[in-house]
């Protein structure tokens, strides 16, 4: 529906305030862009888009590799393989293995590295014999008072109640 100067005078409106309403509405209309130009100009981005760069592989990303690592090292050192190594060299352990695609099993490169570096492992104690004992061994508690029949008792020295 367009206002044209016609259809207001048409529909009652002064003719004073019908100049007032052409000139709002030629100023809303000052930024109007005919559908024809949008879709050209949509075009043209899109294809600017296009030019501008391939899109980006997160799972490529440095950031994302360097992630990737700290959580493999994380759950490696979760497994049993690595309780054998003492906690303040497992980082050192770390960087000494493999972690290639195809890499050997850790316990397998473990089991090498602690024949080079023993060092770094916790070293199985064989079991101890039990040492002997000398003399009677300990018994007894401390008093727990009247707990049953005393010499007291027997010899009527406390008052029965």
């Amino acid at each position: 529906m367009a206002f044209t100067r016609k259809f207001l005078t048409d529909n009652g409106v002064p003719e004073d305030k019908v100049d007032i309403i052409l000139a709002e509405r030629n100023r809303t209309l000052k930024d109007y862009v005919p559908a024809a130009d949008v879709q050209a100009q949509i075009d043209k981005a899109l294809e600017e888009a296009k030019n501008e760069q391939p899109p980006v592989d997160v799972l490529q990303t440095p950031e994302y590799l360097e992630l990737l690592g700290k959580t493999q090292k994380l759950e490696a050192f979760q497994t049993e393989d690595f309780s054998g190594v003492k906690a303040p060299y497992r980082d050192i352990v770390w960087s000494k293995l493999d972690h290639a695609d195809k890499h050997a099993p850790y316990a397998e490169q473990l089991g090498k590295l602690q024949e080079t570096m023993p060092d770094l492992f916790i070293q199985e104690q064989p079991e101890e014999a039990p040492k002997p004992s000398f003399g009677a061994a300990p018994k007894g508690a401390a008093p727990t008072g009247n707990a049953g029949p005393s010499f007291m008792d027997q010899w009527g020295f406390v008052p029965k109640k």
